[in-house]
């Protein structure tokens, strides 16, 4: 009986304590726990309103209906939602305000006048207004009179879905009489910033139909002024004109942007302007959301696509929108709660601005469940702002984006192993427009960053001889900038004899690890194997001059039955799956096979430890961020511009079980070590308001987190 009673009692006290957890780790916009901020000026990152400032974004994607509204309902869901920025439809499909012009289609459910109440009853609260535009479509009642306008498949029809016909960005729609609509919008209204949507050239519709490259007269005649070639019909990368027109493409969109930007600015200088492109833009956008598919959703999706931004140019800032629904199809059914929150702290503690996407009104939308997250997400961000304002990772390692696979595989290791990094774009490398120099980096990591122009071979070989690491992997360096294959390895500082032959993925090859290779590579890492899956496309080259060498290629293996199953010492070739050099004073490695899709693909253990060992044992990158913390939690360092403070962003993604995400287990007791940019004073935990005991031991800091549930930030303060 005595010891029913005492474990009831033990019971009891270790309930109240966890109580007493969960209440310091509350959100808040306004708590008690809440940090004083008042002595910390963060200071500017330049005269803009908007790059690396703390604005929290709320786009509602409204709907003709909606035009009947409660206004001041409206208003004030944004006021509760702390939202600084609200984006709203103004003009393109609809226009929701009385337009004066014949081929701009007014909504017929509207009586008054949407866009200047709501411009009216936000400013007053202070929020800045986004009106949001979209030249991708014309009502079908306008495009019968206007048929030079719209696209044209190759099929010769135009793309009619439910009433809205596909236009063409060569087309004079786009190319002028938008140009009419936003002058008379921007005219009209106090807009803060002008936001375009499905931009560039629409192929396909709503339903994921594809209808081939535009055959308009408009492309016809520019793609042949600029080529000298007819438009093709079909997308083959391995067709030169079709490598050609993906260029045009480019080329025509970057100018048209630069024509509508430039068109804005001359209208109002200080508008902002935002779409999903870098030319002509102030804030380059980009999505986080669920897609009707049987993949899983992509965790680091938000990760990605905000630290891109954030390393590749220092005069755009990243707009990524969480967009809150399952799908095109889907629009009135939120993602799941729990992924949405992973993608919204990953804006958030990557130091970028949030932003949040719901059809219709967050009065009014169906699915609720994630509002009252949203309203306190923003009112914590609100509350500790200061922490948000004019920051910058600290990391001493970049990405560089390649294949897709390969990237995103590279984003899971780095991440998974708390490698801290940035993510720099290949066009930007080297050049002005990148926050940090590329001296100021340790290492860099070309997941397969096939397509390169002379340019690009030049600054990363000049930046390896000058003292720089990296390690590129798959079939880096082999393309020119429009894709077309070279087969030659063009990088002098991977160390590698140029021409090489290709061996496509195939079942049952693998790599041989020898002795001598687990002795650089890592005993204790490699230990336990001596052949690993490489199930990829891989470049059979060799060493050349001082390289060295490591792991053997062994290409498929005889499988089928298991008495069948086997190899022999004659299918051991001498081409290596890895390859070092020294290069003026830095080194390479190069693996001449996808490892990052391969982790992306298995997440298997052996290409983990061979890309740690790539990084700490071949290049002898030393861990900026040394830490027990599970693998799950993802972590980030940033530290404020002005020299105020800095931080580590801890980001809980477990809870996952294939496609449920549910509700991250709280971890406890998460040892950090880290190097700060100064001597501290303090740390503290922002989220639950806790002070943190640290040692401080030649230039490093200890400290122990005591508990993780769904986000924290661990904030230095100097002496």
């Amino acid at each position: 009986m005595k010891s029913i009673i005492f474990y009831f009692f033990l019971s009891v006290a270790m309930f109240m304590a966890s109580c007493n957890l969960a209440k310091h780790s509350s959100i808040s916009s306004g708590n008690s726990n809440t940090i004083d901020l008042s002595s910390i000026d963060p200071g500017r990152f330049d005269t803009t309103w908007w790059n690396r400032a703390p604005y929290r974004l709320v786009q509602t994607n409204l709907r003709e209906i909606d035009a009947s509204m409660d206004v001041n309902a409206y208003v004030q869901s944004m006021v509760d939602a702390s939202a600084n920025i609200v984006l709203i439809n103004v003009g393109g499909i609809v226009a929701n305000y009385p337009t004066k012009l014949p081929y701009h289609y007014k909504n017929p459910f509207m009586k008054g006048d949407l866009v200047g109440d709501l411009i009216k009853g936000l400013h007053s609260k202070g929020i800045k207004v986004i009106g949001r535009f979209d030249f991708s479509k014309i009502n079908e009642t306008l495009a019968a009179k206007k048929p030079e306008w719209l696209y044209v498949s190759t099929a010769g029809k135009n793309v009619n879905y439910n009433g809205q016909v596909h236009t063409c960005p060569n087309g004079g729609y786009q190319q002028e009489y938008g140009m009419e609509i936003l002058k008379e919008a921007i005219t009209t209204y106090p807009l803060d910033g002008i936001f375009f949507n499905m931009i560039g050239y629409t192929t396909s519709d709503y339903s994921g139909n594809y209808y081939g490259i535009c055959q308009c007269e408009n492309c016809k005649k520019k793609f042949h002024d600029s080529t000298g070639h007819t438009l093709p019909v079909k997308a083959d990368m391995n067709d030169p004109v079709f490598r050609e027109y993906n260029a045009f493409k480019k080329t025509t969109a970057d100018k048209l942007f630069k024509q509508i930007g430039n068109h804005i600015k001359s209208l109002n200088p200080k508008i902002m302007i935002n779409t999903y492109a870098d030319a002509g833009v102030d804030m380059i956008a980009s999505e986080s959301g669920a897609e009707l598919t049987p993949e899983y959703e992509w965790n680091y999706s938000a990760t990605d696509n905000v630290k891109r931004i954030l390393g590749s140019y220092k005069d755009r800032s990243p707009g990524n929108l969480l967009i809150y629904f399952q799908a095109i199809g889907y629009r009135h059914v939120g993602t799941s709660p729990n992924m949405a929150k992973v993608w919204m702290l990953e804006n958030m503690l990557h130091g970028a601005p949030l932003g949040f996407v719901v059809v219709g009104t967050l009065v009014n939308y169906e699915d609720r469940i994630f509002i009252p997250t949203l309203n306190n997400l923003y009112g914590f961000h609100k509350a500790n702002e200061k922490l948000f304002t004019n920051v910058q990772a600290v990391n001493k390692i970049a990405l560089i984006r390649g294949s897709k696979d390969e990237y995103e595989g590279m984003i899971k290791l780095l991440t998974e192993e708390h490698i801290m990094y940035d993510i720099i774009e290949p066009s930007a490398l080297g050049t002005e427009r990148t926050p940090r120099r590329l001296q100021e980096y340790e290492a860099l990591i070309l997941g397969d960053v096939s397509n390169m122009d002379d340019r690009l071979i030049t600054v990363i070989d000049e930046y390896v001889k000058n003292g720089g690491k990296i390690l590129a992997t798959g079939f880096t360096s082999t393309r020119d900038a429009l894709g077309k294959p070279l087969n030659s390895i063009r990088l002098q500082s991977l160390g590698v004899v140029p021409s090489f032959e290709s061996f496509p993925r195939a079942k049952s090859t693998y790599l041989k690890v020898s002795n001598q290779d687990k002795a650089a590579l890592g005993q204790k890492e490699f230990k336990d194997f001596s052949i690993m899956m490489m199930y990829s496309d891989f470049l059979k080259c060799k060493p050349a001059g001082i390289a060295k060498s490591y792991l053997k290629f062994v290409p498929e293996t005889r499988f089928g039955p298991p008495e069948k199953s086997y190899y022999t010492a004659e299918n051991i070739t001498d081409f290596p799956g890895v390859i070092t050099n020294t290069f003026g004073k830095g080194t390479s490695v190069f693996i001449p096979w996808e490892l990052g899709s391969q982790y992306y693909f298995k997440g298997h253990y052996m290409h983990r430890a061979l890309f740690v060992a790539a990084l700490q044992n071949l290049l002898s990158v030393e861990r900026t961020i040394q830490t027990d913390a599970s693998s799950l939690i993802e972590m980030t360092h940033l530290a404020n511009r002005n020299g105020a403070y800095e931080w580590i962003g801890m980001i809980n993604h477990s809870g996952q079980i294939g496609g449920s995400l549910r509700e991250p287990v709280a971890m406890y007791n998460i040892n950090t070590r880290f190097k700060p940019i100064k001597p501290i004073k303090q740390l503290k935990l922002v989220r639950s308001g806790l002070t943190v005991n640290f040692k401080q031991n030649d230039g490093w800091v200890e400290a122990i987190v005591p508990q993780l549930n769904d986000f924290e930030m661990l904030l230095c303060t100097y002496k």
